[in-house]
């Protein structure tokens, strides 16, 4: 049985006819016309037996190639998470290197600090006094950390939590009671920085000193 238009599409996206050496724009054309000439025929249609013709007719239209980001968004939009590459690849706009590495985290214990880092697990939970509060895992190129927002800091900045994928938290590095780890206890949560904004301040900052 023949796929539906939809269908191929996806497959296409999901990078399931690579194998094939097309080019994914290429291939998105031929399958167009597939489904154009052969999409009334039944399961025994023999037209998709045929190959398609050439798209050396189109020589005078450019077609441009998704790029790595855009098929890494793709695969995370149809799969739910990336394939072909790690998922942080998707937010290279953050300001990663503004930010305490997570593989640093175990230097400060006892202090405040702000990291960042992608939510790759999130749970509610309740405290004694019956208010909610919420548990983070948050993920960055060194590692992944556990993260606390107690009653009062998701009733501030839980919305945060939900509407940044990438996550900005001002936090204490708290030790585990056998010392063999530690968690983060979320004072602050927050849109992260990106690089353009840090790069654009800097000029900023930079002209400032200039004039002054």
């Amino acid at each position: 049985m023949q796929p539906l238009p939809e269908e191929l599409e996806a497959m296409i996206r999901a990078g399931g006819f690579d194998e094939f050496g097309q080019t994914r724009t290429r291939q998105f054309w031929e399958a167009q016309y597939l489904c154009r000439t052969f999409g009334g025929g039944g399961a025994g249609d023999q037209g998709w037996l045929l190959p398609p013709p050439s798209l050396e007719t189109f020589s005078t239209v450019p077609l441009r190639e998704p790029t790595r980001r855009e098929r890494l968004e793709s695969e995370n939009e149809l799969f739910g998470f990336t394939v072909s590459g790690h998922p942080l690849e998707r937010y290279a706009d953050v300001a990663w290197d503004t930010y305490c590495p997570v593989s640093r985290l175990g230097q400060h214990i006892g202090e405040t600090v702000v990291t960042c880092g992608l939510v790759v697990e999130q749970r509610t939970h309740h405290q004694i006094t019956g208010e909610p509060m919420k548990f983070l895992t948050l993920a960055d190129w060194t590692g992944m950390v556990e993260t606390e927002l107690f009653a009062t800091t998701y009733r501030n900045y839980g919305l945060a939590t939900i509407r940044y994928p990438v996550l900005e938290v001002t936090a204490t590095v708290e030790p585990f009671e056998n010392g063999r780890g530690f968690s983060l206890r979320v004072l602050r949560a927050g849109q992260p920085r990106l690089q353009r904004k840090v790069q654009s301040d800097e000029l900023a900052l930079s002209v400032m000193e200039k004039t002054c």
